[in-house]
C-alpha cells in the first residue's frame, strides 16, 4: 500500500519499519508536514497515497501547553491543516494520531493542569471533521502510550540527539497501529466469533453448577465474564457476528439467559450450536449454514484440547489464545477485535447484520416447504432496488469490494479514493443493489462496476453478498444492465473471470448469463477467462421479484 507519512518529528526509523510491506512517502526536511500539505506541487500529492498518516508529537510544542489560549491556537492550526489535507485528497483516509501532552515541567499541587483538556479537545475537533464528511480518523497513539507507559514509549536521549522522541518499543507500537489501521482500508479479515459457554461466557460448568452456581456478576470473580460479554456485545453492534459453539445440553443452557447478569441474549447470536458433537464438525456445518468460509471465523474457547483440535483440523479458523489468568479475558477479546475485525466505519448494514442472518433461518424453513425453487422465490415476495451509487453508499461499497470473496468474479480490490474516482469519472458507472423480502430488509447486497471505451462496456467488478446467493439476483441485475447499456446505445459488453481460492461459485457465471468465452481457461488460481456478449442477448427480467425499482437510465424497457 502507498502510505504517506507526515510528522513534526524525525520518522526515518518508523518509515523503515513500514517499508517492509508498504511503499512509504516521507516528506523531505524536518517538520515540513504543513508545507507538504499547502503546496499542490509537493511530493505528497505526486505520490498519490492510498492513505496518509499524520503523527504529531505534542511536546515538540511544550511551551504552549501551560496556556489554554496558546494550546487551543496550536490545535486549531493543526485542524486547519488536516482539513486542507482531506479536501486535497478526496477519498483518501487520513489517520491523525491522538496526542499525548506530558508537558514536562514543575507543577505545584494546586496548579490547573490542562493536558487532558487539550488531548480531549484535539480528538473532539478531529471527530467533528469526520462528522462534516472528511475522511479523517483518529489513530489511537495515546492508547499505546498508556498501555506501555511513557517510561517505555519514549526516549529522551533519542529526542535530544535526533529529534525522534520514541523508543524502539514506542516505534514498534506506532508501526503496529499504522499497519493495523491502514490494512482496514482493504477490508476486515474475519466475520464471526464462535464462542464457547462454560468458563468462557461465565465461570463454571452449567451442567454441574446450575444457574445459581456459575460465576457471572457485577463484582468479584463473575465480573470478568460479564465484562467479556459486554465486549462481545459491542462487537456485535459493530457488525461482528457471534455464534455459540458449546458441548452442552440445550436444556441446561437455556435458564442462563434469564440470569440477571447475562448480557448476551439469543438475539445477539446468528446461530447456537449446542450439542456433544466435535466442535470442528459443528463449525464446518455452521460455515455452510451461514454461507461463509472457515477462514471467516475466530474461535474463543477456554479448553486447550478444543483449541488444539480446531487448529489441527480447521487450520483456516483463527484460534484466540485463551489467557491463563481469566481476569485478562475482556482485554484479550478486545484485542482480538482490533486484530481481526477492526473497521473504520460502522454502516447501517453492519448494525443489522445479526438480525439479517437470523432471518435466514426463516427463509431456509420456507425453502424446505416450497414445492420448487421458483415457488420458494415467489413466496419470499422479494423486491430489488438498483441504481447508480449514491454518495452515502460509498463506504459500504468499499467495504463490500474489499471483503467479498465467494460471489466476486475478479476479486479486484479498490480503496475509497479509487471508488470515488470511478464515480466521478465519465467512463465508468458503479451500480448498487438493495434487496428486501417479507422477512426484512437485507440492505445493500451487490455492486457492479462498468467501464466504457469506444462504445464497448466492460464489467470490471461484479460482486454480491453471500446472503442472497441462489435467488436469481445476478440474472435480474444483468437484465437491468441490459436496459442501461441499450439506453446508452452500446451493443457489446466484455467481462472477465479471474479464478481465486474462494470464488469457485461464480466460475461459470458469465456462461449462464449468455456470454461467450473468447480466451483463457481456469486450472489454477490467478488464471482468467475473457468473455464477450451482444447486449441484446443478455437475460430478460426474471419475473421472480415482486417489484424492481430502477434509477433513471436503469428503468424497465
Amino acid at each position: 500500500m502507498r502510505i504517506a507519512l507526515l510528522s513534526n518529528v524525525t520518522t526515518d526509523l518508523l518509515a523503515s519499519m513500514l517499508k517492509e510491506i508498504n511503499d512509504i512517502y516521507l516528506a523531505p526536511g524536518f517538520d515540513t508536514w504543513q508545507q507538504e500539505i499547502l503546496s499542490s506541487a509537493s511530493g505528497l500529492y505526486t505520490f498519490k497515497p492510498e492513505a496518509v498518516v499524520l503523527l504529531l508529537y505534542a511536546d515538540a510544542y511544550s511551551d504552549t501547553w501551560g496556556d489554554r489560549e496558546k494550546g487551543c491556537s496550536v490545535i486549531e492550526e493543526w485542524i486547519g491543516m488536516v482539513r486542507i489535507l482531506a479536501d486535497s485528497l478526496p477519498g483518501v483516509p487520513v489517520f491523525v494520531s491522538s496526542i499525548d501532552v506530558s508537558n514536562v515541567t514543575c507543577h505545584f499541587g494546586a496548579e490547573v493542569r490542562l493536558e487532558v483538556y487539550f488531548e480531549s479537545y484535539f480528538n473532539e475537533r478531529l471527530q467533528q471533521l469526520h462528522a462534516a464528511g472528511c475522511n479523517v480518523y483518529v489513530l489511537p497513539v495515546k492508547d499505546a502510550v498508556m498501555e506501555l507507559g511513557r517510561k517505555y514509549f519514549y526516549s529522551s536521549k533519542m529526542w535530544y540527539v535526533g529529534s525522534m522522541p520514541y523508543s524502539m518499543k514506542g516505534l514498534a507500537a506506532i508501526a503496529g497501529l499504522i499497519a493495523r489501521y491502514t490494512s482496514v482500508i482493504k477490508g476486515a479479515k474475519k466475520k464471526c466469533v464462535a464462542v464457547d459457554l462454560d468458563n468462557t461466557l461465565w465461570g463454571g460448568v452449567i451442567g454441574e453448577d446450575g444457574v445459581s452456581g456459575i460465576q457471572l456478576s457485577n463484582n468479584k470473580e463473575g465480573a470478568r465474564f460479564k465484562d467479556t460479554q459486554r465486549v462481545l456485545k459491542k462487537m456485535k453492534e459493530q457488525g461482528v457476528m457471534l455464534a455459540i459453539l458449546s458441548k452442552n445440553n440445550p436444556e441446561d443452557v437455556e435458564p442462563v439467559f434469564s440470569h440477571p447478569d447475562m448480557v448476551l441474549q439469543h438475539e445477539d447470536f446468528v446461530a447456537e450450536v449446542i450439542n456433544w458433537e466435535p466442535k470442528t464438525v459443528n463449525i464446518r456445518q455452521l460455515a455452510a449454514d451461514l454461507n461463509i468460509g472457515l477462514d471467516a471465523f475466530v474461535f474463543l474457547d477456554d479448553n486447550p484440547v478444543e483449541r488444539e483440535q480446531m487448529k489441527a483440523e480447521c487450520p483456516e479458523v483463527e484460534v484466540i489464545e485463551f489467557p491463563k489468568d481469566t481476569s485478562q479475558l475482556p482485554s484479550v477479546v478486545a484485542k482480538a477485535y482490533e486484530e481481526y475485525f477492526l473497521t473504520l466505519e460502522v454502516t447501517s448494514e453492519d448494525t443489522k447484520k445479526t438480525a439479517m442472518y437470523r432471518s435466514e433461518t426463516k427463509r431456509k424453513a420456507e425453502m424446505h416447504n416450497a414445492v420448487s425453487m421458483e415457488d420458494f422465490l415467489k413466496r419470499l415476495k422479494m423486491t430489488m432496488t438498483i441504481h447508480f451509487m449514491k454518495p452515502e453508499e460509498e463506504k459500504r461499497v468499499v467495504q463490500l469490494i474489499n471483503k467479498t470473496n465467494q460471489f466476486n468474479v475478479t476479486t479486484k480490490r479498490y480503496s475509497q479514493e479509487e471508488v470515488h474516482a470511478l464515480v466521478m469519472g465519465k467512463d465508468s458507472d458503479i451500480l448498487t443493489v438493495h434487496m428486501a423480502d417479507k422477512y426484512g430488509d437485507q440492505g445493500l447486497v451487490a455492486v457492479l462496476i462498468i467501464k466504457y471505451a469506444r462504445m464497448v462496456a466492460e464489467i470490471d467488478t461484479f460482486l454480491m453478498s453471500c446472503r442472497v446467493m441462489g435467488r436469481k439476483v445476478e440474472f435480474e441485475m444483468m437484465a437491468q444492465v441490459k436496459n442501461l447499456l441499450q439506453a446508452k446505445g452500446i451493443q457489446t459488453v466484455k467481462a472477465t473471470y479471474i479464478r481465486t481460492e474462494k470464488n469457485a461459485p461464480v466460475e461459470n457465471l458469465y456462461d449462464k448469463l449468455g456470454f461467450t468465452v473468447l480466451d483463457g481457461m481456469c486450472t489454477a488460481f490467478g488464471d482468467r477467462k475473457e468473455y464477450r456478449a451482444n447486449v441484446a442477448d443478455l437475460p430478460a427480467e426474471t419475473g421472480v421479484f415482486r417489484k424492481v425499482n430502477s434509477a433513471p437510465g436503469l428503468e424497465r424497457a
